[in-house]
């Protein structure tokens, strides 16, 4: 009897230990998945304002070089609206690309080209405006070295937005996986301790079972010998009695 209590609490301690552990792994993978989704989010967010950056910066410089055209055909200085500030906001787009990617050392590598880039193309800018200004014509050499300059800042930023583009498709590859790991996990671990449950409950019923028909039998034993003690008692009684042909009937001892 004590073993089969012994038993069930014992599988009941294990069933619980087990599930437990479970519901504490499921928990972590859960916490440690979403805090891999939160940080792949984070990168993507992080390279889509690079690339922004990057396509901003870019644009403004060719406002800045199609008002400096109208201006030369035209002398009009309307055209030199997108021009005026566009250098301060072409460097603070590059100033955002360079602290956003410290973490590239490929994009920091290109950076001190692109700095140089900007600085000469600007500096072409306000120099053929300036003599415009003064009735002195553009030289070919000038305006191709302008030329050479902008293609060459094109191909710079489309280098670098391809590297953005390949990471993002990696940080996105990188969240897809944990976002179709995670539910799948969790459902696994959940169907593994409800098995669990199922197999320790079936084994705590089957001895609560034989606990019980243990019982049933140890009444039962108990009662015949009751019974029992109580026919040879009266037995005993009546050969006290004198009555010296009684005797113990078999079937009153079953």
């Amino acid at each position: 009897m004590q073993k089969i209590h012994r038993s069930s609490k014992r599988n009941l301690v294990l069933g619980f230990g087990i599930s437990l552990f479970l519901l504490l792994l499921s928990s972590g993978i859960s916490y440690f998945s979403i805090s891999q989704l939160m940080e792949s989010q984070r990168w993507v967010e992080h390279t889509t304002q690079v690339r922004s950056a990057l396509n901003n910066l870019i644009s403004l410089m060719k406002d800045a070089e199609t008002g400096q055209r109208g201006y030369l055909l035209t002398g009009d200085d309307t055209f030199l609206e997108p021009y005026n500030g566009a250098k301060a906001q072409v460097l603070e787009f590059y100033s955002e690309v360079q602290q956003l990617t410290r973490d590239n050392q490929s994009q920091q590598h290109d950076l001190p080209l692109m700095e140089k880039l900007i600085e000469e193309k600007f500096s072409i800018i306000e120099r053929t405006i300036s003599e415009k200004k003064r009735g002195l014509p553009p030289t070919i050499n000038i305006l191709v070295r302008g030329k050479v300059i902008m293609d060459s800042t094109r191909v710079l930023i489309k280098v670098m937005n391809t590297r953005e583009a390949n990471l993002m498709l990696t940080r996105k590859a990188k969240l897809n996986k944990f976002t179709a790991f995670t539910p799948i996990f969790i459902g696994f671990a959940s169907l593994i301790g409800m098995l669990i449950t199922l197999f320790f409950y079936r084994r705590i019923q089957q001895n609560t079972e034989a606990s019980s028909m243990l019982e049933q039998q140890l009444s039962e034993k108990k009662k015949t010998t009751e019974r029992q003690i109580e026919v040879i008692s009266n037995v005993a009684n009546k050969i006290s009695a004198g009555d010296y042909h009684v005797r113990v009937d078999e079937e009153d001892l079953k």
